[in-house]
């Protein structure tokens, strides 16, 4: 069992490492993550061949998975054009066959192409490692608690009214925590916080003081950070969240003997609002000015961003510009708007429109299949056994994070794909026999 303990602390690393690696926002950060995650699979490969224990994994998503990344390797071997990073130029290649899979840049395909098998190897040995009731609730306990560790973090820099993102020398306003763009920041606390509330929720069966305090202050500090971090749709999105959570965890809650006295939980509210309302919520004051910008800037621009990604589906509909090219197509669509869109070249700020983009309708909705069908397994099994907590918190922040992708991009990001691609394993799981309540 050695090799899977090692596993375990490997994607627990990883889910620690991401974040404040700035979200691995860059590719040499990404490739730190990218080697965690497939050396996590190879020690639990290690493990099921010593043991002589055959993986469980469903048979959809690695279907799915595999034409996805045939699709990915067809395109990288066809490429289009050589791009220049430096001139922003693209030479013809005559060896281009037109009527195959191809790729606006061979180079900017296979490192996007590494950067989603990587993932796709953690995600494979994640199918079969959160089958387990200790490693599924360890792993949703380290996303908790990084989680709660960033909040923190990002409070006491908005509070210190910091200007230098962490880490570097680089000035920015609009940074939260480690994330340089405060909406990839927002996606992160969206993703965190329901594993903290259902941690909250778990609590309430003990009778352990600190730990209640830890859990339910944890996912206070997490909710409230949403507030402090000037991203609209984390604000939009928080109250609304919330009460999705819980509606879809009810049925899981605890049953009303084991529950803490109603006067305790009011006394315990009172005490953190009064705390949030002295130190927190007057650091709002700037998130609210953000709302009077952008009234002013049309919604950032996204209108005319989202006709010019239509515009390139319908050039490429059927195998797309290749995966990780949205960056270099796009100027040639916009070249008409002059600067007008400067600072939005790199993604469509809508994660399905880049998907159908780069990877033609056809992959897209391949794409869709394996993250919709995951989801919908999830509430079925939910509706099943609604005392899995971990899927209820799994169920909520893909929903939130998936409404997020329809006004920005935060699966373009390492941190958050591979949170996201943890809750969806948590859905896609096959259920051991003898899963426990609370599992």
């Amino acid at each position: 069992m050695f090799p899977r303990r090692i596993a375990v602390c490997l994607f627990a690393m990883a889910l620690v490492y991401a974040p404040f690696a700035h979200g691995c926002a860059t590719n040499q950060a990404w490739f730190v993550l990218d080697g965690l995650l497939v050396l996590a699979a190879l020690f639990h490969l290690r493990e099921c061949l010593a043991y002589g224990k055959r993986p469980t994994v469903p048979g959809f998503p690695l279907v799915a998975m595999l034409l996805i990344l045939g699709l990915g390797v067809a395109q990288a071997l066809n490429p289009k054009y050589i791009y220049d990073p430096v001139t922003r130029s693209m030479e013809a290649l005559h060896s281009f066959r037109p009527h195959l899979p191809g790729t606006m840049d061979r180079r900017s395909s296979l490192i996007a192409l590494i950067h989603w098998s990587a993932l796709g190897i953690g995600f494979t040995a994640l199918l079969d490692l959160l089958r387990d009731r200790e490693v599924r609730w360890f792993l949703m306990g380290t996303i908790a608690l990084t989680g709660l560790v960033m909040a923190v973090f990002g409070i006491a820099l908005k509070f210190q009214g910091s200007q230098v993102i962490p880490f570097t020398n680089s000035p920015c306003i609009t940074f939260f925590g480690t994330y340089v763009y405060h909406a990839h920041a927002a996606a992160f606390l969206n993703l965190c916080w329901p594993a903290s509330l259902v941690f909250a929720i778990r609590s309430i069966y003990g009778y352990q003081p600190i730990a209640r305090a830890l859990w339910i202050n944890g996912f206070l500090l997490t909710f409230f950070a949403l507030f402090i971090n000037i991203s609209k749709f984390g604000h939009l999105a928080a109250i609304p969240g919330l009460l999705f959570a819980l509606v879809v965890l009810h049925k899981g809650m605890p049953p009303r003997e084991a529950r803490v006295p109603p006067l305790v939980l009011v006394l315990l509210v009172l005490i953190l609002l009064a705390g949030a309302a002295t130190f927190i919520f007057p650091l709002a004051g700037v998130s609210v000015r953000r709302w009077d910008e952008v009234m002013h800037s049309g919604f950032g621009g996204r209108p005319i961003l989202y006709e010019i990604a239509l515009s390139m589906v319908q050039q490429y509909p059927l195998w797309g510009t290749g995966s990780g090219t949205f960056y270099i197509v796009f100027p040639y669509f916009s070249a008409h708007l002059g600067t007008s869109m400067q600072g939005l070249f790199s993604h469509a700020h809508q994660d399905y429109l880049q998907t159908m983009v780069e990877w033609g309708l056809p992959g897209a909705v391949v794409w869709f299949a394996l993250v919709g069908v995951g989801f919908l397994k999830g509430c079925r099994d939910h509706w099943l056994r609604p005392e899995e907590l971990s899927t209820g918190a799994a169920i909520v922040a893909l929903t939130i994070v998936g409404l997020h992708a329809m006004v920005d991009f935060p699966m373009q990001m390492g941190s958050l794909r591979l949170y996201a691609a943890t809750y969806l394993a948590i859905l896609w799981r096959v259920r051991l026999p003898e899963d426990n309540p609370q599992a």
